[in-house]
């Protein structure tokens, strides 16, 4: 998830530790070195994926604005649970559609097409996200949200 915040008059972005190491090894983008760097200060575990970094780098809040993938709370947190639902079933049917196009492919068109396994693959990492805002709503789940973060 990615939480924009304006601090002393700047836009800057709180990225979890996750979303840096998924843009980093599962998408073929170009991060700025910074946002790498970043991520690497630290060895990432299952005890702290969810930790929020601070980009205040103008690149590094403008590679986030860009990627859609990577679930904006501010976007999600006042949904109702039917919205959510509704945002899911949305996203499921378009990995479906993907999914059935790529299974119909030879294996050369794959080759040619990996934007859409790409695009199938960031599916699936919203759909965590969105499961993990219910279940945060919901008490089953906690987040350590920046401290300016009402959940």
């Amino acid at each position: 998830m990615k939480i924009f915040h304006t601090e002393n008059n700047r836009e800057v972005v709180y990225v979890q530790l996750q979303d840096i190491m998924y843009v980093s090894y599962e998408t073929d983008l170009l991060i700025p070195a910074s946002i790498y760097k970043k991520g690497l200060e630290t060895i990432i575990s299952p005890l702290n994926r969810f930790q929020f970094v601070r980009l205040e780098d103008r690149e590094d809040v403008e590679f986030f604005k860009d990627l859609d993938f990577i679930i904006d709370y501010d976007q999600y947190k006042n949904l109702s649970d039917e919205e959510l639902k509704k945002e899911e079933k949305e996203l499921i049917e378009k990995a479906n559609i993907i999914a059935e196009k790529w299974n119909n492919m030879t294996e050369n068109e794959r080759r040619k097409n990996p934007s859409l396994s790409n695009t199938y693959n960031n599916i699936r990492y919203m759909l965590n996200f969105i499961l993990e805002i219910y279940l945060i709503r919901h008490g089953q789940s906690s987040m350590p949200f920046p401290y300016f973060v009402n959940s």
